[in-house]
């Protein structure tokens, strides 16, 4: 496995305007590859730390919580962050877009929710708006989503509720017996209805909306 180049507090005076992160996650494995995400964006973020199941140890102005637990807990750890105050901001970098999961964020006093369906690049600028003293992810399309009512089909709700569960096309034909086409069509027409771009957003989507089955 590649090292990866951390940046010690000390050096930061010649790089102004680039903020500092610390990544935490529980294994070694997650926080490397999010490190290797943020790698291109070296003129804009500097990685100080890079930790497997503990909290930040160095200064930073961010540290980001590659959330992976269960709910309490990331929750908990999240708030033990906070208070630690080693790093100015934390923000939660996860697939939860609950509306119990964003109200725990915001009670933990975290600074922002970043959900994994975002872009790398997308990622850096929460990052840099979070460590300019923004509050991001707390209303973002996920609880936009939840306080409306979007009316699908019975088959529409199977084949969404199938893609929450992670499954592809042709495993979703097998359950339905339907051709792999008609599902599809099925998911464009999902697509559309939760303006969404992929499975994992259909996903978060799934789990936040009111669903309302046709009966005609």
């Amino acid at each position: 496995m590649n090292e990866i180049l951390l940046v010690q507090p000390g050096d930061r005076d010649n790089a102004p305007g680039v903020i500092s992160v610390a990544i935490i996650n529980d294994y070694e494995i997650i926080v490397r590859g999010v490190a290797a995400m943020l790698a291109p964006f070296a003129h804009r973020v500097e990685i100080v730390e890079v930790d497997a199941g503990g909290n930040p140890s160095v200064p930073a102005d961010v540290a980001l919580f590659d959330t992976f637990a269960g709910r309490r807990q990331t929750l908990a750890r999240a708030s033990e962050m906070v208070d630690d105050g080693r790093a100015k901001h934390v923000v939660l970098y996860t697939w939860d877009a609950t509306a119990a999961f964003v109200q725990g964020a915001q009670e933990a006093g975290v600074s922002g929710i970043v959900l994994k369906t975002r872009s790398a690049e997308a990622l850096v600028d929460a990052l840099e708006r979070v460590a300019a003293g923004e509050k991001i992810g707390f209303d973002g399309p996920g609880q936009e989503l939840a306080s409306r009512i979007i009316e699908l089909s019975d088959r529409e709700s199977e084949v969404l509720a199938l893609i929450a569960q992670g499954l592809t096309n042709a495993r979703i034909a097998d359950e339905l017996y339907l051709s792999v086409e008609t599902v599809k069509t099925y998911v464009k027409r999902l697509y559309a209805k939760l303006d969404v771009h992929n499975r994992a957003q259909a996903a978060i989507a799934a789990s936040e909306l009111q669903l309302v089955r046709r009966t005609t």
